[in-house]
């Protein structure tokens, strides 16, 4: 902490025009609530009860922000505003990468975010299911 306080005083006197004072925020206004925000309802038609949520995060790190919004996203979408089921789903096609302390790491994160996946799956899990639907198709003369 020592050496990013000395950074920072480095910074201030060598480059003395960046150095601004940050306006004032202005006051709450106290009639405001907290619902007068951003929100989550955007508008899905025809959603109803039941629709299904899918967070896919590759474990081949740690959760980011831009994972924690998408896992709230979905979340909210599929246990508060439509009761339905949210699947966890790993993305586990770079093998070189992905390690088990990053599987556990996310399931532990999405927790302490209040998030809880009614499903977990991985994208192996369909390999062969997929790779039989690809020779029918071929058979068929849908793909080559």
């Amino acid at each position: 902490m020592i050496n990013l306080a000395r950074w920072f005083k480095f910074i201030e006197e060598t480059n003395p025009e960046i150095t601004t004072t940050l306006p004032e925020r202005p006051a709450k206004d106290e009639k405001k609530t907290r619902d007068e925000g951003g929100n989550y309802d955007i508008g899905l038609q025809d959603a109803g009860d039941g629709v299904v949520t899918r967070f896919p995060p590759e474990p081949s790190g740690y959760l980011h922000i831009g994972h924690a919004k998408a896992a709230l996203l979905n979340d909210y979408f599929a246990h508060t505003k439509y009761k339905g089921t949210l699947i966890l789903r790993f993305d586990d096609t770079n093998p070189l990468k992905e390690k088990q302390e990053f599987q556990d790491s996310i399931i532990e994160d999405l927790a302490l975010m209040g998030i809880k996946a009614d499903k977990k799956t991985h994208t192996s899990d369909y390999f062969q299911g997929l790779y039989e639907y690809c020779i029918r198709m071929i058979k068929e003369g849908n793909a080559y």
